[in-house]
């Protein structure tokens, strides 16, 4: 602003100096009298372009887009997936406990079977054939159990592997923004990965014709089972993954 004012100033009073002449009649303006505001006015246009130039410069860096941090779930496949609903959990307690009472009643049935047999109230074959029956309906129900106690255990897994999802990708998600905010502060980007090139396959021997005795067939896994183990597994490769970013940390 004082530069613009001292600028309107000079022009102004080369303008003075000129009607002077021109009245007083001193003839025409020599060229030692025009150069000093001249070269005023040269000064002030080279300083307001050079301070426009500065200012365009600061905009430009101010209004540039910082750089685009991804969040976990763009990045990292960790997803939960519910396959146990909490109504079918609930349901299945319901009926565990049920099975529960009515496995103690049987329990109860075989126990005074053979009592009365101890009595002399029935013999060997009513008393096989009584205890057969409550047998077999002891074994259904111990497989109803089984499939219940699965059942709720995997919902339960289900729950727990959401809550470590859920607490990984918050904690991921708050790292990711510390590291995007130093890299615009430093105003670096990451590099791109060189792939490397994968080591050559050793040369194939040839297999010795040996006779391998045949192991045993491990038992079939149901598939509650399976589904439990691999759920299982997931949490602990989760759960390795945090304890290490907090190391990091």
């Amino acid at each position: 602003m004082k530069m613009t004012e001292n600028f309107r100033n000079s022009f102004l009073k080369l303008i003075y100096n000129i009607k002077k002449r021109n009245v007083v009649g001193e003839g025409t303006l020599v060229i030692s009298d025009v150069l000093p505001y001249a070269v005023a006015v040269g000064a002030v246009v080279v300083a307001l372009i050079t301070i426009y130039i500065m200012r365009r410069e600061k905009q430009s860096i101010s209004t540039e887009p910082l750089l685009e941090i991804p969040e976990a779930a763009a990045i990292l496949p960790l997803k939960g997936e519910r396959t146990v609903t909490p109504f079918d959990a609930q349901k299945s307690k319901k009926e565990l406990r049920l099975l529960d009472v009515e496995r103690e009643i049987l329990s109860f049935g075989i126990r005074r079977i053979y009592e009365a047999h101890a009595e002399g109230k029935i013999d060997d074959k009513e008393r096989d054939r009584l205890a057969e029956n409550y047998k077999q309906r002891m074994r259904e129900i111990k497989e109803s159990m089984t499939e219940k106690e699965s059942v709720v255990a995997l919902h339960e897994l289900e729950s727990m592997q959401e809550d470590l999802i859920r607490l990984f990708n918050d904690r991921f998600d708050e790292i990711n923004k510390k590291i995007g905010g130093l890299r615009t502060n430093l105003g670096i980007k990451p590099k791109p990965e060189v792939p490397t090139p994968s080591p050559a396959a050793p040369p194939s021997r040839p297999q010795k014709t040996t006779k391998k005795r045949r192991k045993p067939s491990k038992p079939k896994k149901t598939e509650a089972e399976e589904r439990i183990e691999q759920i299982k597994s997931e949490v602990e490769k989760v759960l390795e993954r945090l304890g290490q970013m907090e190391t990091e940390a």
